[in-house]
């Protein structure tokens, strides 16, 4: 196993009838508060949602995608 001092997290999502209450942000803090005890000082997740700027997280790069038909 190669040890890091970042955590990756992934984008999450909820069942409509249960955006707004709390769930989403509830499973990120508890993914961090784990990732911190395993020495995590860092974390990174990949998404252009306002919802983990408004959780702490701050625009680091900015990606461009590119797909071909």
């Amino acid at each position: 196993m190669t040890e890091t001092d970042y955590v990756y997290v992934e984008p999450v999502c909820t069942i409509p009838s249960y955006r707004g209450k709390g769930v989403a942000k509830a499973v990120i803090f508890e993914a961090l508060s784990r990732a911190k005890k395993l020495g995590a000082k860092r974390a990174y997740v990949i998404s252009d949602m306002e919802f983990y700027e408004r959780l702490g997280f701050r625009k680091k790069y900015h990606y461009s995608f590119w797909f071909k038909k």
